[in-house]
């Protein structure tokens, strides 16, 4: 999407691993691996990473992370000058992020938020959960959305995360009945559509904060897979 000698803004494929990740690192192509062999200068960009199997693997310059089935803006940093102003800035959350997202069940509020402390799942280790399903520590978590389309048995949102939980959205959304379409984890029994097979969620756009006071917009468009269901559900 943009680069220049501080930042490389990529729009991350459905179904690529950000970084390496247990045995999906044998089938899924890998970001930190296309950047390493594009541009081997970013192996020394940010503190190496310690995966699933104990071994380290180069951040790379990534600044933030995408789940695998997960499309749109990530943002890289060139420099460790970029990286450490950058990563200050999503630590102290004045970096603005929108997802769009298609979800299965009825919204029928035009907007609000959802503020709902995060915790690991009691039931499954991949999962996180809110409430009495959650164990250990809860950490706070905060996401608005708005409804963008309102479609018989599904609705297309717009999400800002307040807050940089994992799987935030995907929670936030199924603890208020309101699944992501194609979410496996959070939502293995719920209506599937045709024109999709991965989880309909697209980081949509990026707003980073530059250190001389002003700010940087990125926006990734739909994918094609993204597109092609709305087109589907307006038909239905």
């Amino acid at each position: 999407i943009f680069t220049d000698d501080q930042l490389l803004i990529l729009d991350k494929p459905a179904g690529w691993l950000t970084h390496p990740s247990g045995s999906a690192r044998r089938t899924a192509p890998i970001v930190t691996e296309w950047l390493l062999a594009h541009d081997p200068s970013l192996q020394s960009i940010g503190r190496e990473e310690r995966l699933q199997d104990g071994t380290m693997a180069p951040r790379a310059g990534l600044l933030h992370r995408l789940d695998r089935e997960t499309s749109g803006v990530l943002a890289v940093a060139k420099t460790t000058a970029a990286f450490d102003w950058f990563t200050g800035s999503f630590r102290e959350r004045t970096v603005k992020k929108i997802y769009r997202a298609i979800v299965s069940g009825e919204v029928k509020v035009s907007g609000g938020v959802i503020d709902l402390p995060i915790g690991r799942s009691r039931h499954d280790p991949r999962r996180r959960a809110t409430g009495e399903k959650a164990r250990g520590e809860r950490r706070p978590a905060m996401t608005l959305f708005r409804v963008l389309e309102r479609f018989p048995r599904h609705a297309y949102l717009e999400l800002e995360p307040k807050t940089g939980r994992t799987h935030q959205l995907r929670v936030h959304l199924q603890a208020r009945r309101i699944p992501i379409l194609g979410d496996r984890l959070y939502a293995p029994g719920a209506e599937q559509i045709p024109t999709i097979s991965r989880t309909a969620l697209h980081a949509y756009s990026l707003t980073l904060p530059l250190p001389d006071g002003t700010f940087k917009f990125f926006e990734a468009p739909l994918p094609k897979d993204f597109r092609q269901t709305l087109d589907y559900l307006r038909g239905s």
